[in-house]
């Protein structure tokens, strides 16, 4: 996939969360039950990038713990609503270039939910570098994304419309590229880009970025789950 077509990825992304944020916060109240076990990992006085925080929910979960809690999304919207119902934490936006304002090994726990499957494969390999970059040697990161791979998600994959589209009619979208309709409470489609990775694909990508997998699992058959550490 050629660099333009990522840029463009990137921001429709960005553009179609600002105009989805409030029905995307409205179905996103709470913390998915089935990833709750994260907050075990979190300890009082850790310093936390919440990397795609959204509007903030992973600190539904962690309300009981004092920590450092940085969260960063591209979406000025939902950094908003983050802000506003969060205010005694910290948000930022960020741009949709990888990069990000802070300090070598600066976090010890890195949380990214739901947020991977929205890069395709070179951008997540250069995102996944930079994560390496802010996190403390002995640091641990949870990295959490769709498993595409469930029966539902199939017609976004193996539709005779989607495979033709990707065959002939050169939209520069592989095998593993799909986009996924999102309709905000005005009936406006945000056609959402996806990259449906396996456990062995987003291992990979955190493993050759430097980290060392410690567990790569599918939790409650929807969520592909990495946890690595920094050696």
């Amino acid at each position: 996939m050629e660099q333009d077509r990522i840029d463009k990825i990137l921001l429709d992304l960005e553009s179609g969360y600002d105009r989805m944020a409030d029905k995307f916060s409205e179905t996103r109240k709470f913390f998915w039950p089935d990833l709750a076990f994260i907050s075990d990992y979190i300890e009082s006085g850790d310093n936390i990038l919440d990397y795609g925080c959204g509007n903030g929910r992973l600190l539904e979960i962690l309300k009981d713990k004092k920590i450092d809690y940085t969260g960063v999304d591209v979406s000025q919207k939902l950094i908003d609503l983050a802000r506003s119902g969060y205010p005694a934490y910290n948000f930022q936006k960020i741009s949709g270039q990888a990069i990000l304002p802070s300090k070598d090994n600066y976090f010890n726990k890195v949380i990214s939910i739901a947020v991977f499957h929205h890069f395709p494969k070179k951008y997540a390999q250069k995102t996944a570098k930079e994560l390496y970059r802010v996190t403390k040697p002995n640091g641990t990161i949870i990295i959490t994304v769709w498993n595409l791979w469930q029966r539902r998600h199939w017609k976004y994959i193996f539709s005779f419309r989607i495979l033709w589209k990707k065959i002939f009619q050169n939209e520069g979208l592989g095998f593993k590229d799909i986009y996924i309709p999102f309709k905000n409470n005005e009936g406006e489609v945000f056609y959402r880009y996806h990259h449906a990775y396996t456990k062995k694909d987003l291992g990979k990508i955190f493993q050759e970025a430097g980290f060392s997998v410690e567990k790569c699992f599918i939790a409650s058959k929807k969520n592909i789950v990495v946890i690595a550490k920094k050696k």
